[in-house]
Parts: structure tokens; C-alpha cells; sequence
């Protein structure tokens, strides 16, 4: 298990081998990722991570992917 992010909003692990569990701290519950919506989520994270994004736009990502959760 690896902790890819985690903020007062949320909080991002990864299961090597097995998916990516995203909670979203201020509503209590989250989802796991795996497949074709892991690899989606990972690259968008690549993405948003080759510069120094502020934490409002790391939070807006990840509030991207809410209505999964």
C-alpha cells in the first residue's frame, strides 16, 4: 500500500498490482479503482503531476471523480 496523496478533502492509496482507493474525507466514503478507470485516473494524475499544480487543482481532479465514488 502506498499513499499517492492526502489532504484535508482526500486521501489517495495505491494496492500495487490491484487498484487505486480514493476517499473523500469530508463526505465519509470512497471508491476503489481498478481497470480501465485506474489507468484513466493514473494518467491524469501524471499528467497533473509533471508541474507543480496548486492544491486547489489537485483537489479539482480528484473532485472529478465524485460521482464514481
Amino acid at each position: 500500500m502506498n499513499v499517492l496523496y492526502d489532504s484535508g478533502s482526500y486521501y489517495v492509496t495505491e494496492f500495487p498490482g490491484c487498484g487505486i482507493e480514493l476517499v473523500d474525507k469530508r463526505a465519509g466514503f470512497g471508491g476503489y479503482l481498478d481497470g480501465a478507470l485506474e489507468m484513466q485516473f493514473r494518467a491524469g494524475m501524471a499528467h497533473l503531476f509533471s508541474d507543480e499544480p496548486s492544491d486547489e487543482s489537485v483537489e479539482e481532479f480528484l473532485g472529478g471523480y465524485q460521482a464514481l465514488l
